[in-house]
Order: structure tokens, then C-alpha cells, then sequence
């Protein structure tokens, strides 16, 4: 978690058509606030997995790999393979785009092992 979450978290509606905001002299991107509040909402709740309301567009690794029945270790195994992408943040826990892990669900529905 960014130690400076409560500054990002003051950020409430970025303007339509504009990617980044400066706060306190230092830009932040509108996915990196969109990543760190769908991870703190997840991380801080009691969410059934299967069942993540629409809003939240981005998961850490434990909860997608609930998300999709794997093991921590097959969803890694599947990233270094070329068949399924995380997005990177320097020093973080690597993070799944929901719409990412859909679309990997749909395209491997008989394969997966529930």
C-alpha cells in the first residue's frame, strides 16, 4: 500500500480525457489511483471472490488466483508461459486487470481445473 494513500485517495474525479494529476509536485497517473483503491477495497473486505462487484477493475495475485482457482504459483507459471499478463509496479505485488482474467476464463473454460 502507498504510504501516501491518503493523499491519492483525495484525488475524487479526474477531468474527462486526462490521464495524470499533480499532487503535492508529484504526478499521479488515473490508473495508478484506479489500481490502488480497487487493491485496498479488496485487500480491506470480505468479498466472495466469485462474486467482486463491477467496479472493482484490478486484482492482486492472491485474489486473482482465487479468481480463477489456480495456485499462486500456476498463475506465475502462466505469465512467464506468454498466456496470461500482469501489470507491473516497481517493488509491488504484480496486479491483474479483471477484464484480463475474463477474457483468460472464457478462452480456457474446459481446461481450467475447478
Amino acid at each position: 500500500m502507498s504510504k501516501n494513500w491518503l493523499e491519492i485517495d483525495q484525488i475524487n474525479n479526474f477531468p474527462k480525457g486526462v490521464r495524470s494529476v499533480y499532487v503535492n509536485g508529484r504526478r499521479v497517473k488515473r490508473q495508478d489511483v484506479e489500481i490502488e483503491r480497487s487493491c485496498h477495497e479488496v485487500s480491506k473486505s470480505n468479498y466472495d471472490i466469485s462474486n467482486i462487484p463491477e467496479h472493482i477493475n484490478y486484482l492482486p495475485r492472491k485474489q486473482a488466483a482465487e479468481y480463477l482457482g489456480l495456485s499462486e504459483s500456476t498463475l506465475t507459471r502462466y505469465h512467464v508461459n506468454g498466456k496470461l499478463n500482469w501489470i507491473t509496479r516497481r517493488n509491488r505485488t504484480p496486479i491483474y486487470k479483471r477484464e484480463t482474467l475474463d477474457n483468460f476464463i472464457k478462452k480456457n473454460k474446459g481446461k481450467l481445473l475447478s
